[in-house]
């Protein structure tokens, strides 16, 4: 059966501009739609552009954060400022900040009541590091976040009991992970580069949820320079058994290209054959467990090139497409320690299985 897939791309969004030298840039999106274009994606019957025009209310915004940091984005946006040294917050921040949430919101109802299977969309700042409050930490180019924003909205409202988030940027999202720490409701996994290494230093694999909330926080720590082979082994291991004993009745799906070889905030291994592998691997789980239900977040990526492209290959094998112009932008790196790092995936695995098995079946 034909998947009827939408794409949430909000052209106000393309107004947000972090300033020079900044490394999100706005300009992956406006090569990523082109590519869409250029690739005959657009024209796929099957397959819809949407732009909406509603907004995230401060209900909904306030269901997941404190006012304390809504009244802080808002201030800001009226003169400019910055949250931190990392997140500046240009003129106009709020308003596109409430329609970018508006936007995934959109989608959820539209993928919850059946008018779409699918739904993507490309994002032009981050949200998985907004915590609750800003506690004088980098918000990591974030100001709401939109994922738990759009989980507690379908939640409220009836569309949704149950949520994983599967998060593939190569950073951890430690505002889901705080947002939803305690709650059972909603199973938050995150895979990412080793925090001992990169921002934001949290997502070891003992950080595991809290109270009612213990065991539905799963993280998946992966070394510096890991391949194809060993992310999706460790990807394989532990999502699909998850998938199958929490029953979601939605799955949302966090996509960086941050984690290519050739990205210059991260220091992984991967190349462009890896995002449709992943795609295709997360759909199945998502067709098998959920109906289809599925909402896909373009997320982190800052080679501007590269970024493109990786989002180019995840929204056309969502979109159904087979013959997919995999192409890396810069030469294929060689693999890097192979052994040891493949060594070091394998400890990892084990010990996670192991703590996960106080609270998982599946892993017993």
């Amino acid at each position: 059966m034909v998947k009827r897939v939408a794409l949430v791309y909000q052209r106000k969004l393309l107004e947000h501009d972090f300033g020079p030298g900044h490394p999100l840039r706005r300009e992956r999106l406006i090569l990523y739609f082109d590519l869409l274009r250029e690739k005959g994606v657009l024209d796929l019957p099957w397959f819809q552009v949407i732009d909406p025009p509603m907004k995230a209310t401060e209900e909904d915004v306030l269901a997941v954060h404190d006012a304390s940091l809504l009244n802080l984005i808002k201030s800001l946006s009226e003169r400019g400022g910055k949250l931190d040294v990392d997140t500046p917050v240009p003129l106009g921040t709020y308003e596109r900040a409430l329609i970018q949430a508006g936007g995934i919101i959109h989608a959820g109802r539209a993928v919850m009541s059946g008018e779409f299977n699918r739904a993507i969309q490309c994002i032009a700042f981050g949200g998985h590091h907004a915590t609750r409050a800003h506690y004088g930490f980098s918000f990591g180019f974030c100001y709401f976040n939109d994922d738990a924003i759009v989980i507690r909205y379908l939640q409220r409202h009836g569309y949704i009991k149950r949520a994983f988030i599967l998060d593939c940027d190569a950073h951890h999202g430690n505002g889901i992970q705080e947002i939803f720490y305690k709650d059972p409701t909603v199973l938050y996994m995150s895979i990412h580069q080793d925090p001992h290494t990169l921002y934001p230093g949290t997502g070891f694999i003992h950080e595991v949820g809290s109270g009612a909330g213990e065991g539905y926080t799963v993280n998946i720590p992966l070394p510096p320079g890991v391949d194809n082979e060993n992310y999706l082994r460790a990807l394989r291991e532990i999502f699909p058994p998850l998938m199958r004993e929490f029953k979601p009745d939605l799955l949302l799906f966090i996509v960086g290209a941050d984690n290519y070889f050739n990205d210059p905030l991260t220091d992984y291994n991967l190349t462009m054959e890896f995002y449709p592998e992943l795609t295709r691997e997360v759909l199945k789980n998502a067709d098998e467990v959920c109906g289809g239900r599925i909402l896909i977040r373009l997320s982190g990526g800052y080679d501007v090139n590269a970024t493109a492209h990786a989002f180019y290959l995840v929204t056309a094998c969502a979109a159904g497409v087979e013959n997919l112009d995999i192409k890396d932008t810069y030469p294929t790196p060689s693999k890097r320690d192979a052994t040891s790092i493949s060594r070091r995936v394998n400890m990892i695995l084990a010990d996670l299985k192991r703590i996960l098995s106080k609270y998982w079946a599946c892993f017993r």
